[in-house]
């Protein structure tokens, strides 16, 4: 598919090993999930768990760091709680990081399957942290957002940036593509920063 990112894990035979969606192919953990919310929405044993000793004995590569989802249905909303063992703060785990917009992505996409509204997401990381190596870019965007915060005015009209889900409720799962997620009033930051991975 084109994502890079997960190179610097190869095991060497073009995966991460037996994490993350082979996981969740092996267990058949999203389907399960969908089935469960659509018999028992009230029932509280809503828990997606990435963290399979098996799995991890089975083949090097990186233990799942964000490894945890709990599901609850609140009326018509979906809530979703991930717990992250530990988290790069300023690429990963942190507030828009790849972790926040995967899942937040994940709860938008098993809510429209279930036929529910998108609800809270809550997310708790145990272990946060910026490497040394990153201290320059993290100087650089609290300078960015004191920048932001001394031309913001109280105009009604500057929007949030938002994630918008483009598929009629009760969408089958597997038809989701990145097509149907449009990013709206997101204006970035010119020049993007380069973040060496640190692992």
């Amino acid at each position: 598919m084109g994502v890079t990112w997960w190179d610097p894990w190869d095991i060497g035979d073009g995966t991460i090993g037996q994490r993350y969606g082979a996981t969740v192919k092996r267990y058949d953990l999203i389907h399960n999930l969908i089935d469960d919310i659509r018999k028992d929405p009230y029932g509280r044993r809503k828990v997606v768990s990435l963290w399979q000793e098996n799995d991890l004995r089975e083949t090097p590569g990186l233990a799942p760091c964000a490894f945890l989802t709990m599901w609850n249905v609140r009326g018509n909303y979906l809530d979703m709680s991930m717990i992250q063992r530990s988290g790069d703060m300023l690429t990963a785990s942190g507030a828009g990081g790849i972790n926040e917009i995967q899942y937040a992505a994940l709860l938008m996409m098993t809510a429209c399957t279930t036929e529910l509204k998108p609800g809270i997401f809550t997310h708790f990381v145990a272990n946060e942290q910026i490497y040394d190596r990153h201290m320059e870019n993290a100087q650089e965007l609290l300078r960015r957002a004191e920048e932001k915060k001394q031309r913001e005015t109280s105009d009604a009209s500057d929007k949030q940036p938002a994630l918008i889900l483009a598929k009629a409720p009760g969408c089958p799962f597997e038809e989701y593509t990145i097509d149907d997620f449009e990013m709206q009033n997101y204006d970035p930051v010119r020049p993007q920063l380069k973040f060496e991975l640190g692992i």
